[in-house]
């Protein structure tokens, strides 16, 4: 078996197909996560042609920075800033054959996501999983887990493995 999708002796020979996905969603933030996701999804974009929209949505700020004396559009204003020159670092270090597209949106993560989903068409979602653990991503919500349930496209969700470091 070579791996090559049109080898009859390989995938093409059991009748199975290798999926296609021409418009893959890639929700990224600024996380490892988010990175590792990235770097496997681009290899297959490349070779299937596929047109990638990379989204970032920047949360709003958190109620209690009033009492922190920060002023809360001052900080969403930085949050986008940041959020905007990240996503475009991350655009102009992808190969020139790849069809791009970036997004940036504002509110509820997994809801925006899933509103994009909902306007857009898209064949797939990927993204990083922040790797919270069981107890704190059941007590402070997870956004790949309320998208994974709720995405009208398949969902492909990428667990980075843990680093290690040089005191481990």
């Amino acid at each position: 078996m070579t791996g090559d999708p049109t080898d009859e002796s390989g995938l093409a020979a059991t009748g199975v197909e290798w999926p296609r996905y021409p418009r893959i969603l890639v929700a990224l933030d600024e996380t490892p996560a988010g990175a590792f996701a990235l770097r496997h999804v681009v290899p297959y974009a490349v070779d299937q042609r596929s047109q990638l929209t990379l989204l970032t949505v920047v949360p709003n700020p958190p109620r209690g920075i009033v009492a922190a004396g920060v002023s809360p559009q001052q900080l969403a204003n930085e949050m986008e800033t940041d959020a905007a020159e990240h996503l475009r670092h991350v655009a102009e270090t992808l190969p020139r054959e790849l069809s791009v597209i970036t997004l940036l949106r504002h509110g509820d993560p997994a809801e925006e996501i899933l509103a994009l989903l909902g306007e857009r068409p898209f064949d797939l979602l990927c993204m990083g999983a922040r790797g919270r653990g069981r107890v704190t991503g059941a007590l402070l919500g997870s956004v790949s887990t309320a998208v994974l349930h709720h995405s009208p496209v398949p969902v492909v969700v990428l667990h980075p493995p843990p680093e290690t470091g040089d005191d481990a």
